[in-house]
């Protein structure tokens, strides 16, 4: 009880701002030597700290504390293994944004990319200046992480079999997560934007595959092995009328690549693309329209299998011509009348890795499965 007590407390602390051992008292509905105790513990371990007085009650006394999580506690890394790139971020316990960096990991063996992410961890290990250091990583992963933690499934990145949580928890003696990259976006919209106010909602990424994130009465689902949200291996028929998996088809990069073909321009980009598209070349226009279809009809397939609230979609894409979301979100109204909010993620590759600072927050101060609210974004 003790310990469930504490759990509940220092949870408490940390979704608020600034909080008092009376307000703890009177939403826990905790005795208040009980919350008092428990405080103290937590203040000798340094995880919360005091920030002036509050104002006293109607009836007059003493001037409450006012108390808060310590962010200078410590710090959590987060690194998302793209195809390209490294991104990483450092944050310190409360979220707030310590640095977020990327380097490019083109070509680079898995025992490359591990040293450079030994190499970053290492840097902030040195700089950052924090009572005890680093707390805790996660890694986002490209593919599917089983329930063991295991990558069962990884198209881009050939992880050759290394044990790459095992590696970084014998170097650093903090606890290592792996999570897919959507499942994370999925988590910062729950924990940054909503803070719990949706109970489900989906996200739905577009970078070099096609991937959704599931929330579900607030808890992130998994499914059976890690394997739900792949909406990306959803079947669907191309030109030819051939069966393939959508992201075959319609992720970022298979319209880039198609394109690169169409048009013979082997150095073509997203930027390249979206240029093309606002002058109105018809051969772009005819890939984004064909992307436009298909992944309308995704999303509102994916709103009717969980009857959820609200669908978040993250695309550095779109991001760069939103007149492709306004035709995305036309077209799923025309697919039949419904009510399904359509919200589109800035930043993506930020929410990524900020839902990774989330989860390694949620381990390293043991909270697991209890809901944490992070506050504005620095």
């Amino acid at each position: 009880m003790r310990q469930t007590n504490s759990k509940l407390v220092l949870q408490e602390i940390f979704n608020n701002e600034f909080t008092t051992r009376a307000e703890i008292s009177r939403t826990l509905g905790l005795n208040k030597s009980t919350v008092s105790s428990i405080y103290e513990d937590l203040k000798s371990e340094q995880l919360v700290e005091e920030v002036g007085e509050g104002k006293a009650s109607s009836g007059g006394g003493r001037k409450p504390t006012k108390i808060r999580i310590n962010a200078n506690f410590g710090f959590t890394l987060g690194f998302d293994i793209s195809f390209h790139k490294l991104h990483y971020i450092a944050n310190y316990l409360n979220g707030d944004v310590i640095y977020q960096g990327e380097k490019s990991i083109d070509n680079k063996s898995i025992q490359e990319i591990i040293q450079i992410i030994k190499e970053i961890t290492d840097h902030f290990g040195a700089t950052v200046k924090s009572i005890h250091g680093l707390l805790g990583i996660c890694l986002s992963i490209h593919g599917i992480v089983d329930d063991q933690q295991k990558i069962v499934y990884s198209p881009f990145i050939d992880f050759e079999g290394v044990d790459i949580k095992e590696l970084l928890m014998a170097e650093y003696h903090v606890p290592i997560i792996l999570e897919n990259e959507s499942n994370l976006t999925a988590v910062y919209v729950r924990d940054f934007i909503m803070r719990y106010q949706q109970k489900n909602l989906i996200t739905i990424s577009i970078h070099k595959g096609i991937g959704s994130g599931i929330i579900v009465d607030n808890q992130l689902f998994r499914g059976f092995s890690g394997r739900a949200g792949e909406v990306g291996r959803t079947l669907t028929k191309n030109s030819d009328g051939k069966w393939l998996p959508i992201e075959q088809i319609c992720s970022e990069d298979a319209i880039i690549n198609r394109l690169k073909s169409d048009l013979k321009m082997n150095n073509l980009d997203r930027v390249g693309v979206v240029t093309m598209y606002n002058e109105g070349n018809s051969q772009v226009a005819d890939a984004v329209n064909e992307f436009i279809q298909e992944i309308s009809t995704l999303i509102y397939n994916s709103s009717m299998y969980f009857d959820t609230d609200a669908i978040y979609i993250g695309s550095p894409l779109m991001e760069s011509a939103p007149q492709i979301f306004d035709k995305i979100s036309a077209r799923v109204k025309q697919l039949k009348d419904n009510s399904i909010q359509l919200v589109q993620l800035q930043d993506s590759d930020k929410a990524t890795l900020l839902g990774a600072c989330s989860v390694a927050t949620h381990h390293a101060l043991e909270l697991v499965g209890y809901p944490l609210s992070f506050g504005k974004l620095v």
